[in-house]
């Protein structure tokens, strides 16, 4: 199998996430909460793999990209499937995946 996985949130809410991890309040996106933001992504994936590796499923993960601002992504990988994620009532993660193969 191979696929991608993109993790989306306004800036408010990577700066929530940020705050969070860092255990400071973080208002703007610098070098260290981008570093945050990445480590979360290492850690999704990782726990991920780790589950596929007790159902005999090995994955390979690759480090994350931090991109900031309005992106628009194109392609005709897979049928992408958004599972959104809401804390703090009002507070949304989408974790958008792509598997084919």
């Amino acid at each position: 199998m191979k696929g991608q996985v993109i993790i989306a949130f306004n800036k408010t809410v990577a700066c929530d996430i940020a705050s969070k991890m860092m255990m400071m309040p973080v208002t703007e996106l610098d070098e260290m909460a981008k570093s945050a933001i990445g480590e979360l992504g290492n850690m999704i994936m990782g726990n991920t793999a780790t589950i596929f590796s007790t159902k005999g499923i090995g994955i390979d993960i690759t480090p994350p990209t931090v991109g900031n601002g309005t992106m628009v992504f194109s392609n005709n990988f897979a049928t992408n499937i958004c599972v959104p994620f809401t804390y703090d009532n009002d507070k949304t993660i989408e974790v958008n995946i792509a598997i084919k193969g």
